[in-house]
């Protein structure tokens, strides 16, 4: 038999960081989210450039663009 000894408030101490943390690295992505977005629009608006162009000439991944067309939609 195996006796194991449980802390409720380690416990609950643990599962409070891992939450923290991980409210943090969801605040850090919506952060560059909307830098992202503010870079794009910026540059669009300096430029006169496409959207299409913009997100090309700032590197932004194909697979990371729907959310920003999105974001971009919301608050134009």
């Amino acid at each position: 038999m195996c006796l194991t000894e449980y802390n409720e408030a380690e416990t609950m101490e643990l599962l409070r960081e891992e939450a923290l943390q991980e409210g943090r690295e969801e605040g850090r992505e919506e952060g560059r989210e909307e830098s992202r977005l503010l870079d794009i629009r910026n540059l669009m608006e300096s430029t006169g450039w496409a959207v299409e162009k913009v997100m090309d000439s700032l590197k932004i991944p194909h697979n990371q663009r729907g959310s920003l067309y999105m974001g971009l939609s919301k608050k134009a």
